[in-house]
């Protein structure tokens, strides 16, 4: 009898803390992210602004181009940046539409392959033709996709070059394959149709803090870097934008045979490098990859590295990104002189 008045109690309190949430202002950039943001510029994609670095580095390692993950953006690469610049010639880094800098239409509808086609669009306007690829967590799916093209677009039956040609891929922990990916609870409920938006708008930032957290290893951020993390989610608004962004989940099964294809059957060398301390992709995953894909390298760090290792551990993503590239150019220059021969 009484189960009516709670109920409406409850409705009405959610409703003002939805209305609240609304209206709670996003937190000021940092002076960090201030000069992260004066460092960039922005590409003109459709109705829309993407923001970028490019950074002219002092290596002989040739282009790297970086593709962050979900909920973050470029900042997620800023460890690891400074190492990048001595081994690479140029670097560049973007953030997703709906991402970080970048504008984030609400009535949008966010899809892998048109990420994709805005790093094309980026690539074409820096005039770069062929790149290495890191990637991290959603920028691996990206980079499956471009992937999926370049083997495309390569294949003897083909009368089309690459809009980018895929030089290298190296990923760190992402939900490649569907089947050892876990999603966090949260962004399971943000995916329900109506409860997903309304949930978007409760993103406090104690609440970004304590789902984001959980999901690092030992070596969490600190409360400066959650600041830093959550301001460039709130920016433009971002948080009401996740259920749309996180239909990515979906596409990889959806497109599973596309993009774990692309993987399998690929001739350019691939590096996985995998923290195991990982709720979103446990363990499960490092063996899962062997399996499915025995020809490219896995590079499993210590058990207290969890899924942001670009963040937990910068120095063995830049040894072992360093390491990989190295080989790739010496089986090159190899390959080179035999041919003369």
């Amino acid at each position: 009898m009484c189960s009516f008045p709670v109920l409406g109690i409850v409705a009405a309190v959610f409703a003002v803390v939805v209305a609240l949430a609304t209206f709670y202002p996003p937190p000021p950039l940092s002076t960090r992210l201030q000069a992260w943001k004066n460092r960039g510029s922005v590409m003109r994609y459709g109705e829309h602004d993407i923001f970028y670095i490019d950074v002219k580095g002092t290596g002989s390692k040739g282009v790297l181009v970086c593709l962050h993950g979900f909920p973050t953006f470029s900042w997620d690469w800023s460890k690891v940046l400074p190492g990048l610049e001595k081994e690479f010639s140029r670097v560049v880094l973007l953030d997703f539409l709906g991402y970080g800098f970048s504008d984030k239409p609400l009535s949008h509808s966010y899809t892998i392959g048109e990420q994709a086609d805005i790093v094309e669009r980026l690539t074409q306007k820096l005039s770069l033709k062929q790149a290495h690829l890191l990637s991290h967590d959603y920028g691996d799916t990206v980079a499956l996709e471009l992937l999926a093209r370049h083997n495309a677009a390569t294949q003897p039956e083909s009368r089309s070059l690459p809009v980018l040609s895929v030089q290298s891929l190296t990923m760190l922990n992402g939900g490649v394959f569907p089947e050892t990916n876990n999603p966090r609870p949260m962004q399971q409920l943000l995916l329900i149709p109506v409860l997903g938006p309304l949930l978007s708008r409760l993103t406090f930032f104690h609440l970004f803090k304590f789902g984001f957290g959980e999901i690092f290893g030992d070596t969490k951020p600190s409360e400066e870097e959650y600041l830093d993390f959550y301001a460039g989610l709130r920016h433009k608004n971002g948080h009401h934008v996740n259920p749309s962004l996180l239909q990515y989940i979906p596409e990889r099964s959806k497109f599973k045979e596309r993009w774990v294809g692309a993987l399998t059957s690929t001739q350019v060398p691939v590096l996985m490098i995998y923290g195991p301390a990982d709720p979103v992709n446990p363990p499960a995953f490092a063996e899962h990859f062997r399996k499915t894909v025995p020809q490219h390298r896995l590079e499993v760090l210590k058990t207290s590295i969890g899924h942001y290792p670009q963040w937990e551990e910068p120095e063995s993503i830049l040894h072992h990104l360093s390491h990989f590239i190295q080989h790739l150019n010496a089986d090159s220059a190899d390959a080179t002189r035999q041919k003369r021969v």
